[in-house]
């Protein structure tokens, strides 16, 4: 049996000061490899994106938080983004030595948890198809494969992308039930 982690995880707005830890991830390239964008090549470079995440945030198009344990050690960030009509997309990323410990499912639970406050009806979220870890978590979490096909992911490139959807965030903890499985 695998011993579950015994830190708790913290969330806490996403701000700049975020930006160097987030560098951890978006500067490793196996990290990055199912992500959309290769891996930043410099802090400056996530910085950046940063601001531009922020950006998103003042406009409130996107909510993004920090993901810590108790002790500080930053495990990554998740968030709510193309918040619109009752929708948003889903998404995390964490740092590679926290993957399989369970804190990206923790954290999307809040997230969810945070969707449903906001009384949104439909979560989204997309992957690359190849990307076996980000389908087991979604398809844990209670999302639904909803189509796939060939997206380009930036100019010039194309990767196969499977779109999956949660309908009514957070309403089975509501009706109280005892399972997170379902």
């Amino acid at each position: 049996m695998n011993d579950f982690p015994k830190s708790r995880i913290n969330f806490t707005p996403f701000s700049l000061r975020d930006a160097n830890e987030l560098f951890q991830i978006r500067g490793d390239e196996e990290a990055m490899r199912h992500w959309d964008w290769p891996a930043d090549r410099t802090p400056g470079d996530t910085e950046r994106v940063a601001r531009e995440m922020l950006d998103d945030v003042n406009t409130g198009t996107a909510k993004i938080w920090t993901v810590r344990l108790d002790d500080g050690t930053f495990v990554g960030v998740v968030d709510l983004s193309a918040i619109a009509n009752g929708e948003a997309d889903i998404g995390f990323m964490i740092r590679r030595d926290h993957w399989c410990k369970s804190y990206a499912f923790g954290a999307c639970m809040l997230v969810i948890m945070n969707a449903h406050a906001m009384r949104l009806k439909r979560l989204k979220a997309r992957i690359h198809a190849d990307n076996q870890r980000s389908r087991k978590l979604l398809q844990r979490l209670g999302f639904s494969p909803a189509a796939m096909r060939d997206v380009e992911i930036r100019p010039g490139v194309t990767k196969r992308c499977e779109f999956f959807a949660l309908d009514d965030p957070g309403a089975r903890f509501v009706q109280g039930s005892s399972s997170l499985s379902q």
